[in-house]
């Protein structure tokens, strides 16, 4: 190891390296605050990743790419702005590319993997931090996944589903040290790999929201992509007829089917700026979240904005939410369920800035502490003698 790592990173060499980096979501923010917090310090912090939409991504983000994959790059397959490509038709062959990269002469090597990322094979005595936004749902949880795929690569996870499974189980034996971003995919890494992981939620800009400020009366906020295991036909469903206003904020391959069929109570939007969407959270009287995350940024985003957050009792929900306190947790996503909920919910008094300082324990800053100390201590013990 270049040198001890009591007080920081000066001097090391790190990689990243991530499954793709599709936008600017939660595991690209995730990616964001390794490279720029986490690791500011350090000499050198170079990003890989299998496809990468930069005009999407901050410039400074995008300015540490050393390395993605060429065939993701053909025109057929590219990616061209918020359209998704058909790059993940390359799915059978990820696994091998991260499999080769170079990454010879770092120190530290973390994977950020909620696919293949984790096949990447580090040199002899660097560090080695898996970030597991989710142990590879395609191999794992194929039912959940083959409802939102289309085309070859439904057909690919069918017939490969074994082959990915040990493949994926042989890279996670590999992993120096597993990091899971909630106790739900802390479960997942036991149950599916048998190893243990430390749990650090995943950054959220919360300092972004201000509580406290005018919230419309009857109005409930949903914001997630627009696929099938976010639920968001049971979400709109559950409005029909209902005495609340709905706003449903997402793009994906269920925006078209959504906005047609949207009773006269619920507004659906595709892409907003930023700005607009954090006074969405702000004014809202309600979240609602009915799909089951891996952690679920959105509901500390709320939570920030001084909004209450009815979810699922299931997931990452469960480290974010604590019924009565934040908000509430269903059950079932029944719309009987869905509406006691919001009922309870617009009767209740609730603290904005109670709610904002629950939020806090998301930031990106704690995140950052975390992780560093996290590096750091795998970095003491492959240095003995290192002070504390």
């Amino acid at each position: 190891m270049a040198e001890s790592s009591a007080r920081g990173f000066a001097g090391l060499r790190v990689a990243i390296v991530h499954d793709w980096l599709q936008g600017y979501h939660g595991s690209e923010r995730v990616v964001d605050a390794l490279v720029r917090d986490v690791f500011a310090d350090a000499a050198v912090v170079d990003l890989f990743s299998f496809s990468a939409a930069c005009e999407l991504m901050p410039a400074e983000l995008a300015a540490h790419l050393r390395g993605t994959s060429r065939l993701s790059r053909l025109p057929v397959l590219r990616q061209r702005g918020h359209e998704p490509g058909r790059w993940r038709w390359l799915l059978p062959y990820m696994p091998g590319w991260f499999r080769r990269l170079d990454l010879e002469g770092y120190d530290i090597v973390v994977a950020s993997s909620h696919s293949c990322a984790v096949h990447a094979r580090p040199p002899a005595g660097a560090v080695h931090v898996c970030y597991c936004h989710t142990p590879m749902r395609y191999a794992w949880l194929p039912g959940v996944e083959r409802r939102r795929l289309r085309g070859p690569l439904r057909l690919a996870v069918g017939v490969l589903g074994d082959w990915l499974r040990r493949g994926d189980r042989r890279a996670a034996g590999r992993v120096g040290s597993y990091v899971a971003n909630s106790n739900a995919v802390r479960d997942r890494i036991s149950a599916f790999y048998g190893r243990d992981a430390a749990v650090i939620a995943p950054p959220v800009d919360t300092a972004s929201f201000r509580p406290g400020g005018r919230k419309e009366a009857g109005h409930v906020l949903w914001v997630h992509r627009m696929v099938s295991y976010k639920r968001p036909e049971i979400v709109l469903e559950a409005f029909r007829g209902a005495p609340y206003r709905l706003t449903m904020v997402g793009i994906g391959p269920l925006y078209d089917r959504i906005a047609a069929a949207a009773p006269p109570n619920v507004e659906v939007r595709g892409w907003i700026a930023r700005d607009e969407l954090v006074e969405l959270f702000e004014a809202a009287q309600a979240f609602l979240h009915l799909g089951e995350e891996d952690f679920g940024i959105s509901m500390v985003e709320a939570l920030a904005a001084g909004t209450p957050v009815v979810a699922l009792d299931r997931g990452g929900a469960r480290d974010i939410v604590r019924d009565g306190i934040d908000g509430v947790l269903l059950s079932d996503a029944s719309r009987p369920s869905v509406h006691a909920a919001l009922d309870r919910v617009m009767a209740q008094g609730w603290d904005p800035n109670a709610l904002a300082e629950q939020a806090s324990q998301f930031s990106r800053e704690v995140f950052a502490t975390a992780f560093r100390a996290h590096v750091r201590a795998l970095m003491d013990a492959k240095t003995p003698g290192t002070a504390p």
